[in-house]
């Protein structure tokens, strides 16, 4: 089936995305923010239904496809969730509706909202006291220690892999007309980068602040390590694995 039109209107997303963030800057800003959130608040759950689950055979595997829900919501509320854009807006500049210098501040402001985001939920656990109450051997602190103490390479190339998972998911969403299908897409392929242990910078974030404030051993600079090429593989995953290849196989036609 020729797919030119899902092209367009992933290249159209990104045109929009632009225009809100040069017209409106604040409410871009906002909505980064509010991915961040977001996504912060469904980490705790991940990893707490981790360690409640331990002892099942299952239980990574439904925590894994909880995080789906994750994604579902920030997709629903219009969020601007950064690895995602990664991929829209390689499009859009594939195509010639954005520019790559737009794009690369676009990525930063994003990032950077996605940021807040997840300080301000990990702020909030902090307050409601949910973050002390998490025992040392918690499976988030575990998560992050593991996280760190990763290779360069390894936390590069695992990156790359989760947000071509992740954009994926967005991508087949964009074929869906229904909600419902919509959903039922985006569940079952974000498991895979969750369940294969990716690394998914904007998740990390949150899995980072929790550890920090709390009971883990990880440091700062451990988390800025992982983040810095984290983030590097992710925007190789969504933009040379899954944008220009999207835009590429499916040309415009021509007259």
């Amino acid at each position: 089936m020729f797919d030119r039109s899902y092209v367009e209107k992933a290249a159209d997303s990104g045109l929009t995305k632009l225009t809100l963030l040069q017209t409106d800057p604040l409410r871009y800003t906002l909505r980064s923010i509010l991915a961040g959130m977001y996504l912060t608040i469904t980490v705790l759950t991940y990893w707490t239904l981790v360690h409640n689950l331990h002892e099942s055979p299952f239980g990574k595997v439904l925590a894994s496809l909880f995080f789906g829900v994750g994604l579902t919501i920030i997709v629903f509320t219009n969020a601007e969730l950064f690895t995602s854009n990664t991929m829209y807006m390689t499009v859009s500049t594939a195509e010639g509706k954005t520019g790559w210098q737009q794009t690369a501040i676009l990525w930063g402001v994003c990032f950077l909202g996605n940021l807040v985001g997840a300080l301000i939920v990990a702020g909030l656990l902090e307050g409601a006291g949910v973050i002390a109450a998490l025992p040392a051997g918690h499976a988030l602190f575990d998560g992050a220690a593991h996280k760190v103490h990763q290779s360069a390479q390894a936390i590069f190339f695992k990156g790359i892999l989760a947000n071509w998972v992740v954009c994926l998911a967005v991508r087949l969403a964009l074929r869906c007309k229904e909600d419902v299908a919509k959903i039922m897409v985006i569940i079952p392929v974000v498991f895979i980068f969750l369940y294969l242990g990716f690394e998914h910078s904007i998740a990390n974030m949150g899995t980072f602040a929790i550890s920090l404030l709390g009971n883990g051993t990880i440091t700062l600079e451990e988390a800025g390590f992982n983040l810095f090429f984290s983030t590097l593989g992710n925007i190789v995953g969504g933009a040379v694995l899954l944008g220009l290849p999207f835009a590429y196989i499916n040309p415009t036609e021509r007259d």
